[in-house]
Formats: structure tokens, sequence, C-alpha cells
């Protein structure tokens, strides 16, 4: 069976940037919960990144999830991404945003 998500373990900013840069580049076809270490990515630099691909993970939650999971410091985080303390939490938010895809396009 194959996984509905992938794991992405970004090891600093560029790391992170790169991934954003390429899931926005194709059609989804699987989920991403993406770890967050504070030793690799300090919130500040973090928080940048995300500001300045905003438009693309809007664009990219249209079709799948995309989760950071961040164990530490949660404050002064975007609105417009969805966060979860613990893997499991990642996955209920999986299955939430699909469910709630699914209920939009039966409108």
């Amino acid at each position: 069976m194959k996984l509905k998500y992938e794991v992405y373990l970004p090891k600093s900013k560029e790391q992170l940037e790169d991934f954003l840069h390429r899931i926005s580049k194709k059609n989804p076809v699987k989920h991403y919960i993406v770890r967050i270490f504070p030793e690799y990515i300090e919130n500040e630099e973090f928080v940048k990144v995300l500001e300045h691909y905003q438009s693309q993970i809007k664009q990219f939650k249209k079709n799948k999830s995309l989760v950071f999971w961040i164990t530490e410091d949660e404050e002064n985080l975007p609105e417009f991404i969805s966060i979860a303390p613990t893997e499991e939490e990642a996955l209920d938010i999986i299955d939430f945003e699909e469910i709630e895809r699914d209920l939009l396009s039966e409108i």
C-alpha cells in the first residue's frame, strides 16, 4: 500500500526553500508533513521562508495537505499554515483537510 503522505526533514533554511519551490512546480499527488527542528531552522528564518512562499503554499493546499510538525515555539507563526505538535496530530489534520476539500467540491 502506498503512503498517502511523506515526511520531509529539512536541515537548513535553504533545504526548506528548495522543497517549497519544488512542490509548487507540480500537481501534488501526496500530502507532506514537514518536520521542523529548531536546531536546524530558527523560528525567525522559518517565518520569513513561509511568508515568501505564502502563495505557493496556499495553492498547494487546494489539492493536498502541507502540515508543519513543530514541537517548540508555535507563537507568531502565520495562520495560513497547518501546524501539529506530533506526527499523529499531523495525520489527523491531513484527514480533516481531505474531508473539507471533499465537502467543498460537492458544493
